[in-house]
């Protein structure tokens, strides 16, 4: 083969890789669902570099440092999103020097050539202290227009998500807002239902899918004599720092919402009911213990319940509701379980409790009409 026809065969080679990026640059563009656009990065730095895999991180602070969570993965006969039934252990980034220098680097970007292999991570967010990290292994190092290209790719798809938590997050506390429960409550009741429905040899192995989940609400307690003691500024560090301390205390695959003023839903996945009871206990601890400028000592109430696909939402949050209001009634800074509350005799259940909290079920109704 003459080298005029190899160098033609190359640039052929490139050109088919930069229509297939170009391909996903467009499916990207087009959509609206965060997986599917994370599904088609990728897919797209598999097929563009030619990579063996390509992982996609999410990366959150650690006493230890920052540690990632697999998010996505694609190699050559497989791609999919991490599933969210199941555990991924946080990996500390700044125990793998690659990894670390491109956490460290100005661009985000390091890089690992040798005549068998070629590595490429990029870190997304601020310098230091990126939101996502990711990583391709390859056998050759691709060519340059395509490396360059890519890294533009990649940057486009974190402008697509920016736009995307401009309109899921609440801009105060950049919890997901209101607006995103539906669909986020319809993908989770879907998902245990599907581990409800697994077989009984599976269910016997205990396998982390088959565990139940759970809806919890929360309200920082006498909240309203901070904002008139305080003034709002104060009420509003408040919120954050309470958000602060959720992201902290629940896990990296837990849904968190700030759903209107004080009050906030969790969505707990695939835990046992003690250990469902301590998750909300150490944000509850955490709050308690945590300074607040100026306004000192807050506190939060808690109550959940269990997921179950057969009822209807707005019953399922009424119950956290009912054991929510439980714990204001009965001293406040305190956590309870609904079924418990109920099997203790001290709910009615099913139907809600005389004097529930009026203006939280108004909201549940309206939000479910």
């Amino acid at each position: 083969m003459s080298d005029t026809t190899g160098l033609a065969r190359l640039a052929a080679g490139t050109d088919q890789s930069m229509l297939k990026l170009l391909g996903q640059v467009r499916a990207m563009s087009s959509s609206r669902d965060r997986e599917q656009m994370t599904l088609r990065l990728v897919t797209a730095m598999r097929d563009v570099l030619g990579a063996r895999e390509v992982k996609l991180y999410a990366v959150s602070a650690s006493p230890h440092g920052p540690v990632g969570a697999v998010v996505a993965v694609a190699a050559p006969d497989r791609e999919q999103v991490a599933n969210e039934d199941e555990e991924h252990p946080p990996v500390p980034l700044h125990d793998d020097p690659f990894l670390d220098s491109a956490i460290r680097s100005s661009d985000g970007v390091a890089e690992i050539r040798s005549e068998s292999a070629y590595r490429l991570a990029l870190a997304m967010g601020d310098t230091g202290n990126p939101h996502a990290l990711l990583v391709a292994d390859c056998d050759i190092a691709p060519e340059p227009r395509v490396r360059d290209a890519f890294l533009h790719v990649a940057h486009f798809y974190q402008n697509q998500l920016d736009l995307l938590d401009y309109a899921e997050l609440d801009t105060l506390t950049k919890l997901l807002n209101r607006k995103t429960f539906d669909e986020n409550f319809d993908r989770f009741i879907a998902s245990v239902g599907r581990a409800l429905q697994t077989d009984s040899d599976r269910r016997n192995q205990d396998d982390l899918a088959t565990r139940p989940s759970w809806m919890g609400v929360i309200d920082i307690d006498r909240f309203k004599r901070i904002n008139d003691n305080f003034g709002h500024l104060f009420g509003d560090e408040v919120l954050l720092r309470v958000a602060e301390v959720m992201r902290s205390s629940f896990r990296q695959r837990d849904k968190l919402f700030r759903f209107g003023g004080e009050e906030f839903v969790v969505l707990l996945r695939n835990v046992s009911e003690p250990d469902a009871r301590a998750i909300f206990e150490r944000f509850r601890t955490a709050v308690e213990s945590h300074e607040f400028p100026q306004v000192g000592q807050v506190t939060a109430s808690a109550g959940f319940t269990q997921i179950d696909p057969t009822q209807p939402p707005a019953e399922m949050l009424g119950h956290a509701d009912e054991a929510l209001y439980f714990s204001k009634q009965n001293g406040r800074n305190q956590v309870n379980s609904y079924e418990d509350l109920v099997a203790r005799g001290l709910l009615e259940g099913p139907k809600p409790a005389a004097g529930a909290n009026t203006e939280l079920q108004a909201d549940i109704d309206a939000l479910f009409d």
